[in-house]
């Protein structure tokens, strides 16, 4: 080959060495093309379901007929009558005779006041509502914990929807003591005896009494004792949302005792009544009962004085042995016959 031809060759393979880099290189960005379609919006465009009224929850019972009707319920009853709200000024008793003692006890704190138990004392809108009631709303209530009992802090009681509220006042303040100084088996029955009014919670789980040996056995004793204590205040005091407190509806029976028309059913009221009377007459022969009433400062043997406390705790409960029959019953009967 000619040397001509050779560097004709070599001349045309460096242009094109040259010219085949120069073609792949990336040129300038070109014009913005025209904008796509509009999406579609999220959940397909459909809105999301409104929220309910903030204050549809509160009117379930802040409206004007329910909250009337309790005020005009709790008026009649011992919680805003009767002055035991008086005694809110001791700084011992205003944890329970007072609506200001009550709330700060229940913070740690203590107080006094002489503002009766109301609304406020037992309600309160914490996180969650204790249960709800018949109708569906929701009950709060400012404490629900277990109590360990005042007069045997060995006795924790639980009861149910907000049962537990009311134990916190209504039990025994002291326990039994024969008070016998000098072992002489003689007591003198001193002022105010007995297990203080209100001794329901210890009536109802079946304890507090002087236990005498007889030959009525005492059922078993506790949160769950009897259908009773399993059923609590609330569902029986309060039914249907009364507030009256002290004396409930018989339709609140008749799940269990059908038919009933009266709290006597199978007649076990008036027998503890005719036990009460029987044991007024044995007690007013040792003079320690008279015109109705224990008789204070005189001496009696110790058996009397367990026989007048058991007396008076059944008075004190207050329910005529509706709360515990068999425990009332079988109290009434052994301290009858031990005074026999």
């Amino acid at each position: 080959m000619k040397l001509k031809e050779i560097t004709k060759l070599l001349f045309v393979a460096s242009l094109v060495l040259f010219i085949i880099p120069a073609c792949v290189k990336e040129g300038p960005p070109g014009i913005d093309g025209a904008d796509g379609a509009e999406g579609i919006d999220g959940d397909a465009g459909i809105d999301g379901a409104d929220g309910a009224d903030g204050s549809a929850f509160c009117i379930d019972c802040h409206n004007t007929a329910t909250m009337d009707g309790f005020e005009t319920q709790w008026a009649t009853s011992a919680h805003a009558t009767g002055g035991s709200f008086a005694r809110g000024t001791s700084g011992t008793c205003a944890p329970c005779h007072s609506s200001e003692g009550f709330i700060a006890a229940a913070a740690g704190l203590s107080a006094t006041g002489t503002t009766p138990v109301n609304c406020t004392t037992c309600h309160t809108h914490g996180e969650t509502p204790v249960f709800e009631d018949e109708d569906g709303n929701a009950v709060f209530f400012r404490i629900d914990e277990a109590v360990t009992l005042m007069a045997d802090n060995t006795i924790e009681v639980n009861l149910t929807d907000g049962a537990n509220m009311c134990v916190n006042c209504h039990q025994s303040r002291r326990a039994y003591t024969d008070i016998d100084d000098d072992g002489d088996g003689i007591a003198t029955i001193p002022g105010h005896y007995g297990p203080h009014h209100s001794s329901q919670t210890n009536m109802l789980v079946g304890t507090g009494g002087r236990e005498f040996a007889g030959t009525t056995a005492y059922p078993e004793s506790g949160s769950t004792a009897s259908a009773h204590a399993e059923l609590g205040c609330v569902s029986c005091h309060m039914s249907e949302s009364n507030h009256e407190f002290t004396t409930p509806m018989v339709t609140t029976c008749t799940p269990c005792h059908s038919g009933a028309t009266n709290f006597d059913v199978n007649g076990k009221l008036t027998e503890i009544a005719g036990l009460v009377t029987e044991l007024e007459v044995l007690l007013a022969a040792e003079g320690a009962f008279a015109d109705g009433e224990v008789v204070e400062g005189v001496d009696v043997s110790v058996d009397v004085l367990g026989a007048v406390w058991n007396y008076l705790h059944v008075y004190d409960d207050h329910s005529q042995g509706v709360h515990n029959p068999a425990y009332t019953e079988a109290l009434l009967r052994n301290t009858i016959e031990k005074l026999q």
